[in-house]
């Protein structure tokens, strides 16, 4: 246990040294947060998909695309340092890493959590709309949670498949994944067919269960004009299944592909 917290400390310290860390998970999503606004404000706020209760959960779990990235280079880093060659040669297992390295960017992932949504209670106040309870908020950083997770086991499945080059490349093809099908800032339930594919994979479920939970509603109001709320009656216990589904593979798979690298490395 000890040795894990001294890796885990090690990690955090690596983390918070590197300014990537600041440009891309924390800035990058308060920089779309306001440019969204202001488109929002040029469109006459007569788009709901960039109002903050439905904008926010869309921007959350975007935004744990760029933790995805960042678990990628530190630990592709690490192998082309030739440090966890050296680590290997301890009593440490693999499950050791894994923890080790997967605390310090869950907690970045909560702060990446609460920097949007205070921006939501920032805007909200703003616009004279409001955002949520901090009921509510505590419950979204908690839905949030899988979702964190699932984007950290797929960096560091990445970096343990791939070099310090490969890995970053083919995170950005998750990143775009995370942008065009999670509809973190386009209206998929306007999209038929487009939004069944969606559903299949874990972005979708998580914004849309975050929708729920800031009371947001879709973009195409009802036969009568009245808005339409997200509703966890329709969709919801299966996305939260989805959500776990995905969380358990990956997870899995975290461990399965660590301890292929520790027997090969040893």
């Amino acid at each position: 246990m000890n040795k894990t917290l001294v890796f885990m400390k090690r990690n955090l310290k690596e983390m918070t040294r590197d300014p990537l860390i600041y440009i891309f998970c924390i800035g990058f999503p308060i920089f779309m947060v306001l440019m969204f606004q202001i488109i929002l404000k040029f469109t006459g706020e007569k788009t709901p998909i960039f109002e903050v209760k439905s904008l926010i959960p869309g921007i959350m779990m975007f935004s744990y695309s760029m933790l995805m990235l960042i678990t990628s280079l530190l630990i592709s880093k690490d192998k082309t340092s030739a440090f966890l060659k050296r680590l290997y040669t301890s009593p440490m297992k693999s499950h050791n890493y894994i923890i080790g390295y997967f605390i310090p960017f869950l907690f970045i992932g909560i702060i990446q959590s609460v920097v949007c949504i205070i921006l939501g209670y920032i805007f909200g106040a703003i616009s004279g709309t409001g955002f949520i309870s901090f009921g509510s908020s505590i419950l979204l950083i908690i839905e949030m949670l899988p979702m964190i997770t699932i984007n950290i086991f797929i960096g560091m499945i990445l970096a343990t498949l791939l070099n310090e080059k490969s890995a970053p490349a083919v995170t950005s093809i998750f990143i775009s994944l995370c942008g065009v099908i999670g509809g973190a800032w386009m209206p998929i339930d306007t999209m038929g067919d487009f939004e069944k594919v969606a559903e299949v994979l874990p972005f979708y479920p998580s914004v849309y269960l975050g929708r729920i939970i800031t009371n947001a509603t879709h973009t195409i109001p009802d036969s009568l004009g009245n808005p339409v709320y997200y509703s966890f009656s329709d969709r919801g216990f299966m996305f939260v299944l989805i959500l776990l589904g995905y969380f358990v593979l990956f997870g899995a798979l975290t461990l399965i592909f660590f301890n292929k690298r520790l027997k090969n490395d040893c």
